[in-house]
């Protein structure tokens, strides 16, 4: 008995894997709600760029302290940072781009006042020695003082008003809670927190309360500030480098800090709150490390207290907040344009029927043309259809990706890219079927011959992708982006759906058989040996002067002679 081919033998399995993925998918979709039916429509949404629905864009005008005209660099730099901060807040769909020598449009999906802000105003790093320091209040003891840390001797007598009036609350995801500033009347417009040559009042994301000393030096003084592993260790740290004044300053405060404060900070309170620098973003505490080392060179590291060592995230967080603070650049805003949601609306309109369009006629066309293959075509590409959408949904949810017009473009051009893998597959197929073989054996043998040139097109396809993404911006990186995304579901499809279903297929009366409208008629493709079945005959013949029969067998590739 001949072994059947591994690739045709299995074909439920393939199909099995397939439904596995999928059902995988929707799992991942539903999470939560895997077992509430009616919330599932809840959980299907794709994120929808700048493009295809309503949204903010802001011309802003950089401006330098002493008011000469922004270096290229500096604006580099400063389009750079703004970026981050966009993306820093969870928005997706953000565009920065520098227009000319001295603006940058920024473009945010939705109304999004909390980035606008963020990107209108400067944010300012100031380093700043703690004079007072008292811990959060837990909700038990509320309503009982708590306990100030420092030296409030330290503190004038305006500042102390201030810091008795302060309420400072926890803030949620490692951000600061910036309600405190109303408190004290901290206004964003006058940012008293920003008076380098005053003590202040400040907050942390724990909701402790600080007095802080005159800044010592600003962001714009950092020169670098990176995250990364201490030596032979697990342990994160920021590494920071200051500028030549900066060093001086800071190196001044360090070394008395070092002397006076740090030999005490096991057994006096006071003196650990004393040998504290705060790095203060917009007024904010985003951290206070106690000076271990009279650092007079410049060269700062970071590090987490030894009871919770920083995390990756939270040293990447931190390098961030003191990049931000660098910006060397003012802003102030030219234009402001809202784009509604009916432009978007449309937009997205367009698109969809584009792709519905496309979709429509290759199905025609594989219809006309492949008869009954088309069925398999059409069914292959709806297919990639619900996976090209679970996996956006997914991208969506899970890494906060939005579909903008330039990715809708992408995933028409993909339809194009799928059928040619079905095409490829069923030329390659009717080819043997031209020479004669039974379709079972046709199916095996075509699809060897296949797979090798759907596998290289694929993967130049994705190539293309990939380079277009790294070096293109902005729209023509989700082009791209979903032009690779889709390549992937081709392969998977076409080997673990077209390719099984037509193994089996080829064992039914239609398609085996050679049907007219199978699209597999060998008469119709000009078969050397036209076959109508895979089922082996018996012919039985009388040899001429004798009595005895023989047996001649003949398989669905051979032709019947008449005697």
């Amino acid at each position: 008995m001949a072994r059947r081919s591994s690739s045709g033998s299995r074909p439920w399995r393939a199909l099995g894997a397939l439904a596995m993925i999928i059902v995988v998918m929707l799992i991942a979709v539903a999470g939560t709600d895997t077992f509430h039916p009616g919330q599932w429509r809840q959980q299907v949404k794709v994120g929808l760029g700048l493009d295809l629905t309503s949204g903010t864009e802001v011309v802003l005008q950089a401006q330098t302290p002493q008011g000469h005209p922004p270096s290229a660099a500096e604006m580099n730099q400063a389009a750079s940072i703004l970026l981050a901060r966009v993306n820093s807040t969870g928005t997706t769909g953000g565009q920065v781009q520098q227009q000319g020598g001295n603006l940058i449009n920024v473009s945010v999906p939705k109304a999004s006042t909390e980035v606008l802000n963020l990107v209108k105003s400067t944010a300012q790093m100031r380093f700043r020695q703690v004079l007072l320091w008292q811990p959060p209040a837990a909700p038990a003891s509320a309503s009982s003082p708590a306990a100030d840390y420092g030296d409030a001797g330290l503190v004038s007598a305006a500042t102390m008003k201030l810091f008795s009036k302060l309420t400072c609350a926890p803030g949620s995801n490692g951000n600061v809670n910036d309600a405190w500033k109303a408190t004290v009347g901290y206004t964003p417009q006058q940012a008293q927190w920003d008076d380098a040559g005053s003590q202040v009042v400040s907050c942390d994301a724990s909701g402790g309360k600080y007095v802080l000393d005159k800044a010592v030096f600003q962001g714009t003084d950092v020169t670098s500030a990176n995250a990364g592993l201490l030596p032979n260790s697990s342990q994160w740290a920021v590494n920071l480098t200051l500028d030549g004044a900066a060093t001086k300053a800071y190196g001044t405060l360090a070394t008395n800090q070092y002397d006076n404060y740090y030999p005490n900070i096991n057994g006096n309170a006071d003196d650990a709150v004393l040998d504290q620098t705060a790095m203060a973003l917009d007024g904010d505490v985003v951290s206070a490390p106690q000076t271990a080392d009279a650092l007079t060179s410049g060269q700062i590291q970071v590090r987490g207290p030894s009871s919770a060592p920083f995390t990756q995230a939270q040293a990447d967080q931190l390098a961030s907040q003191l990049k931000y603070g660098a910006l060397p650049l003012s802003f102030q805003p030219v234009s402001v344009n809202s784009i509604s949601a009916q432009l978007g609306h449309a937009s997205l309109v367009g698109g969809l029927t584009a792709g519905a369009i496309g979709l429509t006629l290759t199905m025609s066309y594989l219809f006309l043309y492949y008869r009954g293959l088309g069925l398999v075509s059409v069914t292959s590409l709806l297919v990639a259809a619900l996976l090209a959408c679970l996996a956006l949904v997914l991208l969506s949810r899970y890494q906060d990706f939005t579909m903008e017009l330039s990715g809708i473009a992408g995933l028409v051009v993909a339809i194009g890219i799928t059928a040619d893998s079905f095409i490829v597959f069923f030329e390659r197929l009717r080819d043997e079927v031209r020479d004669g073989k039974s379709l079972r054996t046709a199916v095996e043998h075509g699809w060897r011959r296949a797979r090798r040139t759907i596998l290289v097109s694929d993967t130049v396809s994705f190539l293309a992708a990939v380079v277009l993404y790294h070096f293109a911006v902005s729209d023509v990186q989700g082009f791209a982006y979903t032009l690779g995304l889709t390549t992937l579901i081709d392969v998977i499809v076409v080997f673990l759906f077209t390719k099984p279903m037509v193994t089996l297929l080829a064992g039914t009366k239609f398609y085996g058989g050679g049907h007219r409208w199978s699209g597999l008629d060998p008469a119709r493709l000009g078969a050397k040996a036209p076959w109508r079945s895979g089922v082996r005959r018996t012919v039985r013949t009388q040899r001429p002067g004798t009595g005895s029969r023989t047996s001649v067998s003949s398989s669905a590739t051979s032709q019947e002679e008449e005697d």
